[in-house]
């Protein structure tokens, strides 16, 4: 077992020594078993290794069972151990998502933020075998192509999965087999979520009256498709390439050329654009691009379709053409206490007064700062080459364009958030995060607050 892993952890995920592996250990069997899996291989790989856990506290006492658990089984092998404690619930209803992705978003950011600390390397996940054929699963419930057949990578960026190709029960008989201990989340064998009836109820379901090796089936699914897919990707990638033209976050082919092409190659190449701007091809549809397609066949200028996430597809003089439908400009304005600012650029209104200091009124639109730390004059205004600072909670500073790729800001937006600043330093970036040289303490005597809003 031990050299399956290091297998995995050498040509699939590609790890070579000196780099750092943080693992998301949760206490469960799946990342207690790659901790033990990680502590003996370390020593031949050579790689640094630390922990990470997060306690989501929607679990109650049982969440800080799981953390106390994580944190002793670091102690017990002197492996350096990172906490966080973020409550995943109130987290979604600020971002109106689920408490599933929530969770992930708080993880994930976590994760990042651990990596840049340690000075880059891999964050480690213990997904298996079983849990790539429950992803397969519910990716063709909903309706999936190609792509998300392959379902999940031994490595995906700076992510590594080095037991997707071990099954649950071997996990769990390892463990048994060595005495080692790990945590049960009682939620995984609740079937109000829709992973979990998939787990629990379909794939039981269908081996039993179907097909016994159904779970098999689905991970070579899932390998076959990646095979194939990565043949598609280097088509796509050649074709875009050598056709297309990239600038100023616009993206052009020349239509008559994109007319003659395949369809299946019409739309990759629409997708690679549309991830080109906008960093991802979430939301966009495969209707959507059909639409298009047809306007493109027309060749009638001005032709155009706006799709979600601020994408607009536009036909105009012999160019198919992707972009953001509108183009922010550079805004500045000087801000003075007690008075209202419209900021007529994005649609929005920035208020400050000042208090005693009483209590501290932060929100995702509202911050608190001391006024003593303020230095100069204050200006709202957006982003500018080259900003950074150090945000909230973190030791060192952070370049604004990397802060807003680990927030998951989508491109198109990012000129539209407005930053507010003194003559010195970054403030507040409005609705994601304060300062940390900005903060009220207990030396704070006034404060200012900062309340932004739409208008």
């Amino acid at each position: 077992m031990i050299n399956k892993v290091k297998e995995n952890l050498i040509e699939l995920c590609q790890v070579k020594e000196g780099e750092h592996i943080i693992l998301g250990l949760s206490g469960g069997p799946d990342s207690v078993f790659l901790f033990h899996m990680l502590r003996e291989i370390q020593s031949d790989i050579r790689f640094q290794f630390s922990c990470a856990h997060i306690n989501h506290l929607y679990r109650g006492e049982e969440a800080y069972k799981d953390e106390e658990f994580s944190k002793n089984l670091c102690q017990e092998y002197g492996i350096r151990f990172f906490l966080m404690r973020r409550n995943a619930t109130e987290y979604s209803h600020e971002k109106g998502i689920t408490e599933e992705e929530a969770g992930r978003e708080i993880r994930y950011d976590f994760f990042n933020e651990l990596i840049t600390r340690v000075g880059g390397g891999y964050i480690a996940t213990g997904h298996n075998y079983n849990d790539q054929a429950e992803t397969l699963m519910q990716r063709i419930i909903r309706g999936t192509g190609l792509d998300g057949l392959t379902g999940m990578t031994f490595r995906n960026g700076n992510i590594i999965r080095p037991i997707l190709n071990i099954k649950r029960h071997e996990i769990e008989t390892y463990l048994e087999n060595h005495y080692y201990g790990y945590c049960m989340d009682q939620t995984n064998l609740e079937t109000v979520y829709g992973r979990n009836k998939i787990r629990l109820q379909l794939i039981p379901h269908i081996e039993q009256y179907y097909n016994a090796k159904f779970s098999d089936s689905l991970y070579r699914l899932s390998q076959t498709a990646k095979l194939d897919k990565d043949l598609i990707d280097s088509v796509v990638n050649e074709a875009f390439y050598k056709n297309v033209l990239t600038e100023n976050e616009c993206v052009k082919i020349d239509l008559p050329y994109f007319n003659q092409l395949i369809e299946g190659l019409q739309l990759r190449l629409l997708r690679k654009g549309i991830e080109t701007i906008k960093g991802n091809k979430s939301n966009i549809e495969f209707n959507h691009l059909k639409a298009f397609v047809a306007l493109c066949k027309s060749e009638a200028t001005g032709k155009s379709l706006d799709l979600p996430d601020d994408i607009r597809l536009e036909v105009s003089y012999g160019k198919v053409i992707i972009k953001t439908k509108d183009e922010i400009k550079n805004f500045e304005y000087n801000i003075e206490v007690g008075k209202e600012i419209i900021i007529e650029e994005i649609k929005m209104a920035l208020n400050c007064h000042i208090e005693k200091f009483d209590f501290i009124r932060n929100s995702r639109n509202t911050v608190s700062v001391d006024c003593d730390k303020i230095r100069g004059n204050l200006v709202v205004r957006n982003r500018r080459r080259g900003d950074k600072f150090q945000p909230l909670g973190m030791t060192g500073t952070k370049k604004i364009k990397d802060f807003f790729i680990d927030e998951r800001v989508p491109r198109q937006k990012r000129d539209a958030i407005p930053i507010v600043a003194d003559q010195e330093d970054i403030i507040w970036i409005a609705g994601y995060r304060m300062s940390e040289g900005y903060k009220v303490d207990a030396t704070t005597k006034n404060i200012l607050i900062l309340e932004i809003r739409e208008v």
